[in-house]
């Protein structure tokens, strides 16, 4: 019996004892994925291993979702911190600029009044036209004004630059202000044949 124990297979070798972990199952063998879900490591930017063309992107952080009852708060653009004062500094000089406009606007019989004595061409009588001219350049030039203050607050809240609205404002407020005084003027016939004689 001992004969038939002795002459059956050798026993296998003891396998090796792992340095580093664990060994796989006898029998596995490893097999490389398929380029399904691949992610490589970052190429190196330093050295002599560095690649000029990186083969894959760094994955993108997606946003958190919004939740009701949170101010929303865009990431995207980034407002420089003198944009709000700035905007407001040019509102309120604006509005000051528009006040003394408009009173100005209604001050122009005085102000032509003065230019004839002045000149020595009499007493001024205002035209017909003149009053209601007058009225509308003021009008025109205080909704100027309201219309720049809406669209700059409207920017404001948005978190969007806002400071330009107001100097565009005060551009079209100044031209629209001399156009109004100058149609005033040109009405007046004595003023127009004292001017063509100069």
């Amino acid at each position: 019996m001992t004969e038939n124990l002795d002459s059956g297979p050798p026993a296998p070798a003891p396998r090796p004892r792992p340095q580093y972990g664990e060994l796989a199952p006898e029998g596995w063998t490893w097999q490389p994925p398929q380029d399904q879900d691949r992610v490589d490591a970052p190429a190196p930017t330093v050295g002599a291993g560095a690649s000029v063309h990186p083969t894959a992107q760094p994955p993108a952080v997606p946003a958190p979702p919004f939740q009701t009852g949170q101010p929303f708060q865009p990431s995207s653009r980034t407002v420089p911190r003198w944009d709000r004062p700035l905007t407001i500094g040019l509102l309120t000089v604006g509005l000051l600029a528009t006040l003394y406009g408009a009173f100005s606007l209604g001050a122009l019989p005085d102000a032509m009044q003065l230019i004839y004595t002045q000149q020595g061409l009499g007493t001024y009588t205002s035209g017909a036209s003149i009053g209601p001219l007058t009225s509308v350049g003021a009008i025109t030039v205080v909704f100027i004004w309201l219309a720049a203050a809406a669209v700059s607050v409207r920017l404001l809240l948005r978190r969007r630059r806002a400071f330009y609205v107001s100097l565009i404002a005060g551009a079209v407020s100044t031209v629209t202000m001399f156009a109004f005084m100058l149609a005033a003027m040109l009405n007046d016939p004595t003023l127009i044949e004292f001017l063509s004689r100069q």
